[in-house]
C-alpha cells in the first residue's frame, strides 16, 4: 500500500491490516508493541482490536496532515 493509498482511508482510526501493509511489517507485532506500550502511535483498543490513528502513521511517514482529518 502507498502512502497515497494510506491518506485516502476513511476514518480517523485504521485497523493492524492497513498499518502493516504501509510500514512492511507484522500485524501480531503491531499488537504486542501496543500491549507493551511502545507502539509510537495513538492507539486504542476496541475489545481485542487495536485501532491506531491514521494521522499520527502519516506523521511518523513524514506526512503533513490537518488536525480532524
Amino acid at each position: 500500500m502507498t502512502i497515497q493509498e494510506f491518506a485516502a482511508l476513511p476514518g480517523m482510526w485504521v485497523g493492524t491490516k492497513e498499518v502493516s501493509d504501509l510500514l512492511n511489517t507484522d500485524r501480531y507485532g503491531l499488537n504486542l508493541a501496543a500491549k507493551a506500550g511502545k507502539l509510537g502511535f495513538e492507539y486504542f483498543f476496541s475489545g481485542n482490536r487495536l485501532k491506531i490513528s491514521k494521522a499520527s502513521v502519516l506523521k511518523f511517514c513524514g506526512v503533513e496532515t490537518q488536525e480532524g482529518k
